[in-house]
């Protein structure tokens, strides 16, 4: 329960705020910038200040816990559980690649780098789970592009190695499958609509891939 100082301090800001600011840090999976999470939240510096010391009280007796410098903020799981997501990370790099990991792979490689926004207007689902595998598995890697603002994803030269390849180029088709019309006309309806808001496609769907071995591609 929150120390009253800090429910009288949460009923002075916008409503829901603390729950907003730890949807987007548990979505994201990733460090935010102060001042990138205040524009997402489309609050001021002192109301995002505010959220932030209500959430850390309300994580305290969680598994997870806010973890704060003076650039960045993210979630992460509590230190005494390290073991344990140690465990889960061991499970996620085994066995054999499913369907939805290739696919999205594929589209990596072929379209890649692209921004998790894309790959997910390309797929159609939210990727968030996929991408922290792959990149586990150390099949692709996140990228910080300067240009836009927004990490971009990329398969790495281990993957290029474990099909067999020298490059990219290598692979079928290569030049007609990355410049296909649909995809350039897919990728095109999302800058159009978002504008370089990286939240997540409107359209896509809850990602309900979690690891079924459906392919025959071990890693």
């Amino acid at each position: 329960m929150l120390p009253s100082s800090l429910i009288h301090l949460r009923s002075s800001l916008p409503m829901s705020l603390d729950q907003r600011l730890e949807a987007i840090l548990f979505t994201g999976a990733k460090p935010y910038a102060p001042n990138k999470l205040a524009q997402l939240l489309d609050v001021d510096v002192t109301q995002l200040t505010a959220a932030i010391e209500v959430l850390r009280e309300r994580l305290q007796d969680t598994g997870i816990m806010l973890q704060q410098s003076e650039q960045e903020i993210q979630l992460v799981t509590q230190p005494q559980f390290a073991e344990d997501v140690k465990k889960v990370a061991r499970d996620e790099t085994v066995g054999e690649l499913t369907r939805a990991s290739l696919e999205a792979l594929t589209i990596l490689a072929y379209r890649g780098p692209l921004t998790r926004p894309e790959l997910e207007q390309i797929r159609g689902v939210h990727s968030s789970v996929i991408l922290r595998n792959l990149m586990l598995r150390g099949l692709v890697e996140e990228r910080e592009d300067q240009r836009i603002g927004q990490p971009t994803f990329a398969v790495t030269m281990q993957f290029i190695r474990h099909l067999g390849l020298q490059s990219l180029e290598d692979l079928p088709d290569y030049e007609a499958l990355r410049g296909h019309e649909n995809v350039v006309d897919v990728l095109k309806d999302l800058e159009d609509e978002q504008q370089g808001d990286p939240a997540a496609p409107a359209g896509a769907q809850p990602e309900t891939d979690r690891q079924k071995p459906e392919a025959d591609l071990a890693v």
